[in-house]
């Protein structure tokens, strides 16, 4: 892809109120993101995939690793470049109202649309193997705290560039003294 942004499609959300109109902030919180699910087409049925994944801006893709084997891996190296879905996430406080189908949570999320491959090069899976680390364990440093990869881990491993065509991003988070929001773990069931 290559520079070119992909398109937003913010402006088909239904509820538009949480619809993000800032153009830099889905490729902030897609670089920020640990975990995301991809989802891909097996015949009639969806397959999901709870991956993590490193965002590249400039090739405006985001990249994702696992086995060379599985369900997610026959489909996409069988495929001529699937289309594809990635969404990802984060979570805020619940927000009480009067009527529980009034009841909501705080959230941002971003999903993504485009085609899926594999990458073949090793030096290119390489590449962007060592982005995940530098990503997941920036404190560590290959050859002390842990051995270089070798040319055998970085074949055996699948790489996977899922080319964005386009997204869109939401947002909905209430003010901070929002009376009675609260996070799940802070409250206690009555007996």
């Amino acid at each position: 892809m290559g520079g070119t942004p992909p398109e937003d499609v913010s402006d088909s959300i239904r509820y538009q109120g949480k619809a993000v109109r800032d153009s830099s902030w889905i490729p902030e919180f897609l670089t920020d993101q640990e975990t995301g699910v991809l989802g891909l087409v097996d015949g009639d049925t969806p397959h999901l995939v709870t991956q993590l994944f490193v965002y590249d801006g400039d090739e405006g893709a985001i990249f994702m690793h696992g086995a060379q084997a599985g369900r997610a891996h026959g489909l996409v190296a069988d495929g001529d470049q699937p289309r594809a879905t990635f969404t990802t996430s984060e979570k805020g406080r619940y927000i009480p109202a009067e009527e529980p189908v009034n009841f909501t949570v705080e959230y941002s999320s971003v999903v993504a649309y485009g085609t899926i491959g594999l990458l073949g090069d090793d030096e290119r899976k390489r590449h962007i193997l060592h982005q995940f680390m530098e990503k997941f364990a920036p404190q560590l440093t290959e050859g002390e705290d842990y051995e270089a990869m070798t040319d055998e881990s970085v074949d055996r491993t699948a790489v996977y560039r899922l080319d964005v065509e386009s997204w869109s991003g939401k947002r909905g988070w209430k003010d901070p003294e929002r009376q009675g929001a609260y996070d799940l773990d802070s409250v206690s069931k009555s007996e």
